[in-house]
This record gives structure tokens, C-alpha cells and sequence, in this order.
């Protein structure tokens, strides 16, 4: 009823109104459903009142008491103010207020001339100027209907005369104005206050929004970066994690009964890790002492082209690789550019490794060079690859920030770009990008004449050099051993895991996406793979095998160490979940007891028919959802526990325990503890207002600490 109301009330309200529009049609809303319920309750009296004494008087009822002047005046009021409602509904404001008042005027008028003369209805009139100054902003048109409700109120004393002589006589019109002007100046008077404080109100309310609007921006700010911090851990970890893995396994094998080539091999493997790992720690460092104010760049003269071309060298094998043409195109012949050779040789390095790394097989990259009399000297590294967002464009030079596609989710810090926009910022030089989607990015250094020293500038391009690599096949299973597909995108590792299984027939993916091609048509006896992969990662690659009911075994081997990525990967039905750096002998031991109790799910596969095997499965599923239902419907309650879902599916607590370590990978327990913390972190994003004793009461915790404790512990909250 309330809600029916206020929707009567607000009727003709629009957003793009202001707030003194609106607020003059809610009144003359009001106005309209007062008066109207006064009507109702005035004619619902008088009928009733008459009804009661012709019983009294004539004992029956014979109607003589209806005055049809009486109930046709009300009956015209009804309608007028539906009316009235109707235009305000159809956004006619200005009309509706016009009508409003004639038939105020009207009905009032014709009230205390006609239908209830010498009554005193006239002084209704004393409410005219007051509906006019809430209904209008111009103060003159308030006192325009003081002059006309003053004048109208004298109309039955002076002109249509309906009073004695006696009553006009007693009249004291001095009196009777000032009744009038007092109220007239009381409601102006609370009116202009009104306006103040609603003008103070207005202010201090865009004081609050502001305010909300910058602590809004700040909070979303800080969320971004924590975000951008946490995948910069995340990928750091995962960048540090795997040469420390092969850094790690080939120091085993390191032995004196082997060969010196052998050695050799993997000490050179060894080499190549760790100055990955220092090259990442010294660009963290590096980023970190460009932004000190100590920081000093120490210029010397250098000849572009000879730089240019040491990294074009230096790159070559490694586009080769992926089958991706790479050219350089010098301009600028004998021109020198004052840098710090240190420095400038990273940010080079560091745009060389985005455009192999974010190109395609097949596509192409090129360092162009072009000298201008009045700009200096532009430095291009264009590719062919993935291509940049428009909206992100502004920011791959902020720090910790990285482009969402497939290849940033398992790789890199976030950090390239902003470091080598500070060295270019540094030099006093600017970098640009311009880039389209599926069509590939160019990155621009442009470096001013002052900063340029040249004897000759003759034009010359540098033949292309194209490098194709040979395709390489994949190993194939050619005798009795047991097959193990291997899914990485780090090269060294599959050629560690390579030399770890080499008992196996092994079989290379380099990502998700690639092994669902290789399984299609081809069978494993085991799945390793990666957790965190360009284009389709561990996790997607899992989901999709248990999508196409793949029983293959699946150990992951990850760089993650975080207790939710490995909880998701579990909750899916792998095999196993080692960390990297890992022990050789666990990997082993893993396997041979996944493929182990894969050879007993054949055999059992191979002894029941279709139909059974379907059931089972089904069977899995619905135990699957009748659980972790029950678990959601009830995970308020303290009393939840594994007697009680024990008790709800009709079996036994051990039964229970063993369905569910069987089916889903964890213990009851466990099951409700991940279902209460991720209720309660759903809660705390939801409502972040909330008491930490609501949200415990709300996940059925009756220990607040230990809750916010494991959440801490779990999430970072």
C-alpha cells in the first residue's frame, strides 16, 4: 500500500528534472490525492450522517436529503483531480498546475455563493497564495493570488451578497487583509528558508559525492594494483620457479661417470637458467634505482647503426627458431647518439623480447631506422603479432601492468615496458606505441637532434634477412614403453622432463591447446602438464579432458605454490600437484603409480559393459550435486558437519568419507571448510560494510578469529 503511495506521489518525476521541478509536481501530486480523500471522507460523512437521521426522524430511508448541485460539485472535483494526475503522468506539469488552481477557484467559489452560502467557505481562499508559492519560483505570481483570493473572499459580503446585513456590517476588511498577508508572508517566509537549506544541502551533498566519487577512484585504483601486483608475483614466481627447476634437476645429474659433452650440456643449461634469473632480478633493481634521485645517466657517443646491429645478431637465431622474419632496416649511417650504452641496450632488449614473444610462427618483426633534419633520429621495432587494445594502449608502460590475452596469463612481470619507458624518459627521449588488433604493434623511440651527432646520413636499407627453422617432429611411440605426453611452453624444461623420463616414450605440447590436437589422435598413458601456459592453460586444458571424459591420469607440475590454484586443479580430479623447483624421484614415484591405477581403470573399463560405465558416472555426478547442495543449503548452520551429511545421504560416516575422497579428491571436512571460506570471501566482496561476526554467522563459524584467520591465510584478506 505504502509503495502504491509513493508511486502516486511521485507520478511525472523525471532524472533529467531538477530537483525544484520535481519536487513542485510531487507537491501538486499531493495536493491532489489531500483533497481528493477529503472529498471522500466529507461526502462519505454527509451521507452516512443523513442516512442516520431520515432512519431516526422517518423511520426509512427516502434519499430526500441528496442535494444534486452538492454531489455533482464533489463528483467534478474527483474527476479534475484525476485529471490533473493524468497530465502530470504525461509530463504536462504546467498545465496540470494551471487546472489545479481554476478548479481551486472554481469550486470554492461556487461552494460559498451556491451551495453552502453564508457558511464561511470563502475563507478557503486563505490557502490560494500558499499553493501558488510551493507550486511557483516567481514571488510575484504568490502575491498575484493574494490579490485574487483576498478579492474573491469579499465577493459574498460586497458583490453576490449571501450574508445579513449584520455580518457584512461586522466584516473589518483590514482585519480579514492582514489575516490573509500574515499567512501569505509565514509560508514565503519558511519557503526562503527552505531554499537556503536546500541549497546548503545540495552543496554539502556534492561535497559527499565528490568525495565518494575520489575514494571510489582511489579504491579502484589500489584494487588494480593490487591486482597488478598479485599477477606480478604470481608470473615472478613462475618466471624464477622454472630455471630454478632445471637449475636444480640438471645439478643432480651432474656426475663424473658421464662424458664431458654430457656435463658440458648441462652445465651450459645450468649457465643459461641462472642468468635468466639475473636478468629478472636486475631489471626489478634497475626499475627501482631509475626512479632514485641519485640516479645519474653516463652518456657516451655511439654510432646507431654498429648498435643496432649487435642486437639484430644477437636476435636472429632466436626469431629463426619460430620461423619469423626478422630485418633491419639502418637509415642513418654513420650517425651517432649520445646514451647510456648500459641502459639503452635494455630497453632495446626489452622490445626485441615482446615482439618474439607476442609473435606468431610465421609472422614478421623489423628494427627501422629514420633520420629527420628537424625531429633526430626514430628508432621502429615493428611486429606482426597479437596487437594492443585501444583502451589499454595508454597503459603497457605502467608498472605491474599487463594486456590481458593468452600469453600474459602465464608470462612475464609487467615490468619490461615500464622499465624501458623510464630508461627512454631518462635519456630525455619519448616512446610511442601504435597498435591494431590481429595486426601487430610498432614501437617508436624517438630521440631529438640535440642529442644526435652525425657526419653523413645516406639512405640505405639493409637487405632482408629471412630465417626459416626446420619444423620439428614430434617423437612418436615406436616400442612397448609406456607413453607420457609432456605440456610446457618452457623448451628447457621439456627437455629436462625429457631427460628425467627417459624411460618413457615422450611425447612434446607447448601448450593446452596443442595437446588437445596431439590427443586427438593419439593415446597416453600419463598427461604432465604445466600449470600456467599461453593460449590454453593447465586448468582449461583439465576441464576440457574431463568435458570429453579423458580418464587419462594428470599430474600438474607448477610453478603456483598458492593454495587455491591447487585446490581448483584438485576439485577437477587430477592425479597430482607438484611444485617446481621438484625432486626427481617424486615425479617418478607419482607417475608410475598414476599409470598404475590408470591400468586398473582400463581393466575394469575393458570388464563392464557401456551401459554400467555410464551409470557410474551418472552416479558420480548426481552424488556430486546432492552433496555440495546439501552443504550450500546449510552452510549457516554450525551443526553441519560430516555426521549430519553422513546422516542426510544415508550412509555411513566412513562410507561417506571414502565416496567423497573417491569422487571429489578431498575429505567431508575439507569439503565444508572450502565451501564456508568461500562463502565468507564472496560475502566480504559483496558487502565489504559487513561485521566480521556477521559474515561468521552467515557461514555457520562460530569463531570469528580462526575464520578471518584462514581467509588471511588463504586469500591475502
Amino acid at each position: 500500500m505504502k509503495e502504491k503511495y509513493e508511486s502516486l506521489l511521485n507520478l511525472g518525476i523525471q532524472k533529467r528534472y531538477t530537483n525544484s521541478l520535481n519536487k513542485r509536481i510531487r507537491l501538486l501530486n499531493t495536493f491532489c490525492v489531500i483533497w481528493g480523500i477529503v472529498v471522500l471522507i466529507f461526502v462519505s460523512l454527509e451521507l452516512i450522517v443523513s442516512i442516520v437521521l431520515e432512519v431516526i426522524n422517518h423511520k426509512t430511508i427516502t434519499f430526500a436529503f441528496i442535494d444534486i448541485r452538492f454531489f455533482f460539485t464533489h463528483f467534478f472535483i474527483l474527476i479534475s483531480l484525476i485529471l490533473i494526475l493524468f497530465l502530470n503522468k504525461n509530463l504536462h506539469f504546467k498545465w496540470g498546475r494551471f487546472y489545479f488552481l481554476s478548479v481551486f477557484v472554481i469550486a470554492n467559489s461556487y461552494a460559498s455563493l451556491i451551495i453552502s452560502p453564508g457558511h464561511y467557505v470563502e475563507y478557503y481562499f486563505v490557502l490560494l497564495s500558499p499553493i501558488v508559492s510551493t507550486l511557483y519560483t516567481k514571488k510575484s505570481s504568490s502575491y498575484l493570488a493574494l490579490i485574487i483570493g483576498f478579492l474573491i473572499f469579499l465577493t459574498p459580503y460586497y458583490i453576490y451578497v449571501v450574508y445579513p446585513t449584520e455580518y457584512v456590517d461586522r466584516l473589518i476588511i483590514l482585519e480579514s487583509a492582514c489575516i490573509f498577508l500574515v499567512v501569505h508572508l509565514l509560508v514565503n517566509y519558511f519557503k526562503s528558508n527552505n531554499l537556503v537549506y536546500e541549497k546548503l544541502l545540495a552543496l554539502e551533498r556534492d561535497k559527499v559525492l565528490s568525495d565518494k566519487f575520489i575514494l571510489e577512484k582511489q579504491e579502484a585504483e589500489l584494487r588494480e594494483l593490487s591486482e597488478f601486483k598479485s599477477h606480478f608475483f604470481v608470473n615472478l614466481s613462475h618466471e624464477i620457479r622454472t630455471p630454478l627447476t632445471l637449475i636444480q634437476g640438471y645439478t643432480n645429474q651432474l656426475t663424473f661417470k658421464e662424458s664431458d659433452k654430457e656435463n658440458k650440456e648441462k652445465t651450459t643449461v645450468i649457465k643459461e637458467q641462472c642468468q635468466q634469473m639475473q636478468d629478472i632480478i636486475n631489471s626489478i633493481m634497475d626499475l627501482s634505482k631509475m626512479e632514485s634521485d641519485q640516479f645519474e645517466l653516463i652518456r657516451i657517443p655511439v654510432d646507431v647503426n654498429s648498435f643496432l646491429e649487435k642486437y639484430f645478431t644477437n636476435f636472429q637465431s632466436l626469431f629463426a627458431k619460430k620461423n619469423i622474419d626478422f630485418t633491419f632496416n639502418n637509415n642513418t649511417l654513420k650517425t651517432n647518439i649520445l646514451i647510456d650504452k648500459n641502459l639503452f641496450s635494455k630497453a632495446i632488449s626489452n622490445l626485441l623480447s615482446n615482439a618474439l614473444k607476442f609473435t606468431p610462427i610465421n609472422g614478421s618483426v623489423a628494427i627501422n631506422t629514420t633520420f629527420n633534419n628537424d625531429d633526430g633520429i626514430t628508432i621502429n621495432v615493428i611486429d606482426s603479432g597479437i596487437g594492443i587494445h585501444k583502451e589499454e594502449r595508454e597503459n603497457v608502460f605502467k608498472r605491474f601492468y599487463q594486456v590481458k590475452n593468452d600469453i600474459t596469463k602465464s608470462q612475464g612481470s609487467g615490468i619490461g615496458l615500464a622499465f624501458t619507458k623510464s630508461i627512454v624518459n631518462a635519456h630525455h627521449f619519448s616512446i610511442d606505441v601504435k597498435s591494431s588488433i590481429g595486426k601487430g604493434s610498432c614501437f617508436s623511440i624517438s630521440i631529438p637532434k640535440n642529442y644526435v651527432s652525425s657526419a653523413i646520413h645516406q639512405p640505405k636499407v639493409k637487405p632482408q634477412n629471412t630465417f626459416k627453422s626446420n619444423e620439428q617432429t614430434k617423437p612418436t611411440s615406436i616400442n612397448k614403453k609406456q607413453n607420457i605426453l609432456v605440456v610446457d611452453d618452457h623448451e628447457q624444461m621439456r627437455i629436462y622432463l625429457k631427460k628425467v623420463l627417459k624411460n618413457y616414450n615422450v611425447t612434446e605440447a607447448e601448450d593446452g591447446k596443442d595437446a588437445l590436437s596431439i590427443l586427438q589422435n593419439n593415446s597416453f598413458d600419463l598427461i604432465l602438464t604445466d600449470y600456467m601456459m599461453p593460449v590454453m592453460d593447465g586448468e582449461t586444458l583439465v576441464k576440457e579432458l574431463k568435458k570429453q571424459q579423458n580418464k587419462t591420469p594428470i599430474i600438474v607440475l607448477t610453478a603456483r605454490t598458492d593454495q587455491q590454484g591447487k585446490l581448483s586443479m584438485l576439485r577437477l580430479g587430477i592425479d597430482g600437484y607438484l611444485h617446481k623447483p621438484f625432486m626427481e624421484e617424486e615425479l617418478l614415484i607419482n607417475i608410475k603409480n598414476g599409470i598404475a591405477l590408470y591400468k586398473n581403470v582400463k581393466d575394469f573399463d575393458k570388464e563392464t559393459s557401456p551401459e554400467e560405465l555410464k551409470n557410474l558416472n551418472e552416479y558420480a555426478d548426481k552424488f556430486n550435486t546432492k552433496i555440495t547442495t546439501y552443504i550450500n543449503q546449510n552452510i549457516n548452520s554450525p551443526l553441519l558437519s560430516v555426521d549430519a551429511i553422513a546422516e542426510y545421504m544415508a550412509v555411513s560416516r566412513s562410507t561417506l568419507n571414502r565416496k567423497v575422497k573417491s569422487i571429489l579428491g578431498q575429505t567431508v571436512n575439507q569439503l565444508i571448510q572450502e565451501a564456508r571460506l568461500e562463502k565468507a570471501r564472496n560475502l566480504r566482496a559483496e558487502n565489504p560494510l559487513a561485521s566480521k561476526k556477521q559474515i561468521a554467522e552467515a557461514v555457520g563459524i562460530t569463531n570469528t578469529t580462526y575464520l578471518f584467520d584462514k581467509l588471511k591465510e588463504r586469500y591475502g584478506i
